[in-house]
């Protein structure tokens, strides 16, 4: 490590105090915009409690300072309280004022008498009995005399309630002086005095009202009637009484609103709060409604991949058909129903459909192949339901007459094959598990089936005309197969004995090496800061061909400081390493084979004389 010579320590140093300084001017502006000499300022009151977040700024000076008890208040001084912050300012004459949370408030002498200038938020004030104050919002100003607790609000209008809360107090509008009512808040604005009356809603849609839904997110209308200077209404919808979980918030400036979340089936309470422009709040009646889910039929016959098998003495193979019944089970608002029997499970290729006025139905002749069933149904008042669950079934119609084929032998039931390296070379033919089984006379070809469970639910199926097929369409794991022989008509044999298939990644021969020295957690102390001779060791492995060496500065070796690939078990490190902890990590080398696994990681500590860290 270089030292510092004298020239960059004064440097140093004289950039730290400049730093320092700046930072307490960043504090503290007094020295750059000093305060007025508080001493020519009428003294108006004090601090009597403050908590958490309360600031004092007086007119002439830059920043905002903390206020705490016991602080002078003087003339235009201003108090802003922050969030769950409050203060109380005892005034010279004993009046006390209580500032709300998130408040700001300038207090000024106009004339001999106390000025409020209320800039936003709420503040209570203990007028002494026969005190005045003056009351400032914008370019309103009111006088309050008396004595009595106020309560003064800065609504969302701009106007400044009044709310007389104990005693008594008058106030002077328009050189009519007047006495608060304590029922009878007041709002004063550039139009003179008003008094506060709260916004109503009467509720329209009908008390115990139920609604069915079809879907989820079927919407849900709500409306009603307010009255007042209103701003905006808030729908709330709860599952309790208390609306102490209120599940649903709608905000608009309509009389009206729908909802669309998804709830639960149950029963539920509602209600509206009306907010006028003075900030005023009115609540309706609460009101009980209920929600009802239009639950989809479920099929239950045919069972999930059933099949159905029969044969019949034809001599047109487009007759080979039959009919099946189909069964369900439905909600009891449901009256009537509708079916489809599809091709496809997403019903692109509907080939039959029909109506129900009952839980059942029998299906049109279908020849062999894989269908799928749904239902849907319809109340008396047409409100339809959802789909039920797509049932999957299987047709078998064969000829009579034709002799069932011979189930195929597998040649190879256990077959088991390694996924090759992407640089293997192979033949074409061991690209893929190759499946086997016998010939079988009289026949067109064979079906194959490969499945990942033995009950073969939903097998990837093939059909092929030799005695042997490739599984391309390879899976890891384990799998199983079984083949089927299919006659000149398409009639299937007995399935084959059930054959299995393990495909696997190809795995590593060699083995880790076991790592020798520097022995883990090892500390090297360096005399000087020249090159390190350091030598990492580990034991050989048989069949290795070498082995390859990481050393890295950091634990998940993102960062390589040095590697090698070498025939023997040992690396000598001579090049600078960094001072701390180093880790280093082994694995065996193959020609033409996969390398072993890294060994685990093993650590040393580097330190010199110079190092701070050094233990003598």
């Amino acid at each position: 490590m270089t030292r510092l010579g004298k020239t960059e320590k004064t440097i140093f140093g004289v950039a730290v105090l400049v730093l320092l300084l700046f930072s307490y001017f960043l504090y503290d502006d007094s020295l750059l915009f000093p305060k007025s000499n508080q001493s020519e300022m009428e003294l108006i009151g004090s601090v009597a409690t403050s908590q958490n977040d309360v600031r004092r700024k007086n007119l002439d000076t830059f920043s905002w300072l903390p206020a705490t008890r016991e602080d002078k208040i003087f003339d235009n001084d201003s108090i802003y309280t922050g969030d769950r912050s409050e203060a109380q300012i005892r005034l010279q004459d004993g009046t006390l004022i209580r500032i709300a949370p998130n408040s700001l408030i300038t207090l000024n002498m106009k004339n001999g008498q106390m000025m409020l200038d209320l800039r936003y938020g709420n503040l209570v004030g203990d007028i002494t009995q026969g005190s005045q104050i003056k009351i400032k919002s914008g370019a309103e100003e009111f006088n309050l005399d008396g004595g009595g607790k106020i309560e003064f609000k800065k609504s969302h209008s701009g106007n400044v309630d009044l709310r007389l809360l104990a005693g008594k107090v008058n106030y002077q509008d328009k050189k009519v002086r007047k006495s608060l009512d304590k029922e009878q808040p007041i709002a004063v604005s550039p139009q003179g005095v008003k008094a506060l009356v709260k916004p109503t809603v009467e509720l329209l849609t009908a008390n115990n009202t139920t609604f069915v839904r079809e879907n989820p997110d079927d919407k849900m209308p709500f409306n009603w009637r307010g009255r007042g200077n209103i701003a905006r209404f808030e729908m709330e919808v709860s599952p309790t009484a208390d609306f102490n979980n209120v599940a649903v918030l709608k905000t608009t400036t309509e009389g009206k609103t729908e909802i669309s979340e998804p709830l639960e089936p149950g029963p539920y309470f509602w209600r509206v709060k009306a907010y006028d422009r003075n900030g005023e709040i009115g609540l309706s009646e609460t009101r009980h409604m209920s929600l009802l889910h239009l639950n989809v039929p479920v099929i239950t016959s045919p069972g999930q991949n059933a099949e159905f098998q029969m044969e019949l003495e034809v001599r047109d193979p487009s007759q080979l058909a039959i009919s099946t019944e189909v069964r369900w089970s439905a909600d009891s608002m449901l009256k009537s129903y509708h079916w489809q029997i599809s091709q496809d499970e997403k019903f692109e290729k509907v080939v039959k459909e029909g109506n129900s006025f009952v839980q059942n139905t029998l299906t049109p002749r279908l020849p062999s192949g894989t269908y799928w069933v749904r239902v849907n149904g319809a109340t008396q008042d047409k409100k339809i339901s959802g789909w039920s669950a797509a049932v999957p079934f299987t047709i078998q119609v064969t000829a009579k007459k034709e002799p069932i084929p011979d189930r195929p032998e597998l040649i190879a039931k256990d077959i088991k094959f390694r996924l090759p390296r992407p640089d293997e070379r192979r033949p074409a033919s061991e690209m893929a598990p190759k499946m086997e089984w016998t010939s079988v006379a009289k026949t067109r070809g064979y079906r194959v089936q490969v499945s990942k469970d033995l009950n073969f639910q939903q097998p990837q199926q093939y059909d092929v005309q030799d005695t042997s097929a490739l599984w391309s369409q390879m899976e890891k794991g384990q799998s199983y197969y079984r083949v089927y022989a299919v006659s000149p008509k398409g009639q299937l044999s007995p399935p084959s004995d059930i054959g299995s298939i393990l495909v696997e990644d190809m795995k590593p021969i060699l083995t880790s090496p076991q790592l020798m020295e520097p022995f883990n957690n090892m500390s090297i102390f360096l005399q000087t800061q020249q090159e390190p001779f350091i030598w990492l060791e580990w034991r050989k492995v048989a069949g290795a061909t070498g082995y390859t060496v990481e050393v890295s500065d950091k634990e998940d070796f993102s960062r390589i400081l040095y590697t090698s690939t070498l025939p023997g078990n040992r690396y000598l490190i001579k090049s600078k390493v960094p001072l701390g902890k180093i880790y280093w990590r082994v694995r065996a080398e193959a020609k033409d084979d996969l390398p072993s696994s890294w060994t685990d990681k093993r650590e040393f500590t580097v330190y010199h004389q110079k190092n701070e860290t050094f233990v003598k």
